[in-house]
């Protein structure tokens, strides 16, 4: 990627960015946002074509939304919308619809983010793509879930998470499983809550997500808390305390307030001992110690401990 800079080659750089689209928002989307920032920088970026720039302008804005920058990331994606319908790509219109969509959803407006979403959605369905609308599926999920219909948003989400199976998209699978399990925590379904948080959390660390993995070791803290094992539960929150991270659909951002609220309900002595322990934790370690902590672990050794 430097050496496309160094050179000149900036239109090289752009295509090796698009392709790496999925790879930074798993690591790092802020070194995706450096990257993009010094190649349109370039001299040669303003001269690219409309379908090299239009596909650079969407992978720049998938990490700048994942790496919490939501305004930016809307912005770049209405470029690259403007480049997709130039060139007549329907797909391409289908995919920045649907990032708009989440857009739009993430600063309040349900009622735009429907309809873009929608939109998106009818032309994946049309073309028979799954990948595209295991996306739509599940964002349509995740509005369904801020209007306050819980029970349409499982249904949703719990149906993008199987398309993305199909499509052979884990990340986002380990996403909606996460989603899944916050729904059910919030309703009191603390087993089936765990069990899908450690589903989610295992796809995360196979893959090395760095979002996927603060999101599981979170949702795990907060079943810790409802099980009463408050030292446990201060040192998987005391891991994610100062980590922020954006998932498919908002993740852990989203949900980390609720979250802390029912954290809050656990704190005593014994939680602000793991709590101080855990902050000095890396997060593979923390994901380790969540991993351990799981049901059938707790059958083995005949544990019981709150139950839904």
């Amino acid at each position: 990627m430097d050496w496309t800079i160094r050179s000149g080659r900036a239109e090289l750089g752009l295509q090796l960015g698009a392709a790496m689209e999925q790879f930074w928002p798993l690591e790092d989307p802020q070194e995706g946002v450096r990257w993009f920032e010094r190649l349109f920088e370039a001299e040669e970026s303003r001269r690219v074509s409309a379908d090299i720039r239009g596909h650079a302008l969407r992978a720049y804005g998938s990490s700048a939304s994942l790496g919490g920058e939501p305004a930016l990331a809307e912005r770049l994606w209405g470029e690259s919308l403007a480049c997709f319908e130039e060139l007549g790509d329907e797909h391409g219109r289908a995919v920045i619809l649907h990032r708009l969509g989440i857009a739009a959803m993430m600063r309040g407006d349900l009622g735009r983010a429907k309809e873009l979403v929608e939109a998106s959605d009818e032309i994946h369905t049309r073309n028979a793509e799954t990948w595209g609308r295991a996306q739509t599926v599940g964002t349509l999920g995740a509005i369904a879930r801020e209007t306050g219909d819980g029970t349409r948003a499982r249904g949703l989400i719990e149906q993008s998470a199987d398309l993305a199976r199909d499509a052979g998209v884990p990340w986002w699978r380990a996403g909606m499983l996460a989603e899944l399990a916050q729904l059910l925590l919030a309703e009191g379904r603390v087993d089936e809550g765990e069990a899908l948080a450690h589903e989610s959390l295992a796809i995360a660390d196979e893959l090395r997500d760095r979002s996927g993995r603060i999101f599981g070791v979170g949702l795990l803290a907060c079943v810790a808390a409802e099980r009463r094992e408050y030292e446990r539960a201060g040192r998987l929150w005391g891991a994610t305390e100062g980590e922020s991270a954006w998932a498919p659909l908002g993740g852990w951002e989203r949900h980390r307030d609720a979250c802390y609220a029912r954290i809050q309900q656990a704190a005593n002595a014994e939680f602000e001992v793991g709590l101080s322990s855990g902050r000095e934790l890396e997060l593979e370690v923390a994901v380790e110690e969540a991993m351990r902590g799981s049901l059938r672990d707790r059958a083995a050794g005949g544990r019981i401990g709150k139950t839904s």
